[in-house]
Parts: structure tokens; sequence; C-alpha cells
């Protein structure tokens, strides 16, 4: 089971506390922002033994930011650095393309990142 949470509408902690009432373990995609305006949660998350995957930066359909190695690669890395910032551990190598987009560019891109897309 995935959620993403490139805008969340309020219903991540309620969704967190069916899962963990039923015991099933979930992947959360999550964006900077949201590790910035959510730290509590994104904390709980992984304390709850969630996996907690790359949603990038500024949630932008990567097919678009292929043009430069280095904006493709810091709107992975961004997040990947605030995860571990506020948990204090390696994000999972687990990526989410925003909006669901993706080019075969951006699949080599983020593997060489050393990320295994997830749809």
């Amino acid at each position: 089971m995935t959620f993403d949470e490139g805008y969340e509408n309020g219903y991540t902690n309620k969704i967190l506390d069916v899962l963990k009432e039923k015991n099933v373990k979930a992947i959360f995609f999550v964006t900077s922002h949201y590790i910035t305006y959510s730290p509590d949660t994104v904390k709980r998350m992984v304390a709850e033994g969630h996996v907690v995957g790359n949603h990038i930066n500024h949630h932008y359909s990567m097919p678009s930011v292929t043009y430069s190695k280095e904006v493709f690669n810091s709107e992975i890395t961004d997040t990947e650095n605030k995860f571990k910032e506020l948990t204090k551990e390696d994000m999972p190598k687990f990526f989410r393309p925003p909006m669901g987009k993706f080019s075969q560019k951006s699949l080599a891109m983020t593997k060489d990142l050393g990320y295994k897309s997830i749809f």
C-alpha cells in the first residue's frame, strides 16, 4: 500500500491510526515541503515502521527537468537530505514520480542515483 504526500489534505494521521490499528505497513512518498511542514508525521511514519520514499523537492514532472542533471539530481537529493536531517536516517531508495509522469531518460537518471521507481 502506498500513499503520496505531494499535497496532503489532513488525512495522513488518520491513515496512520488505521494502519497501526490493523498492523499494516505502507510506503509514504514525501516531498521536501512535506518534511518541512509535517516533521512530526514523518517521524511517526518512521517510528511505526513504514517506509518513507522520495517524492522530490518541488513536485515537478520529472521529464521536465531532465534538461539539467544538476537540477534533476537536486530535486531528489534535497528531499533525501531533509529526511536525513530530520530523522538521522538515510532515506530508503524508493522514488515515486510526481503525477506519475516519467520518461525513459528520467527513469535512467533516477536509477543512476540508486533509486528504484515505484508506480
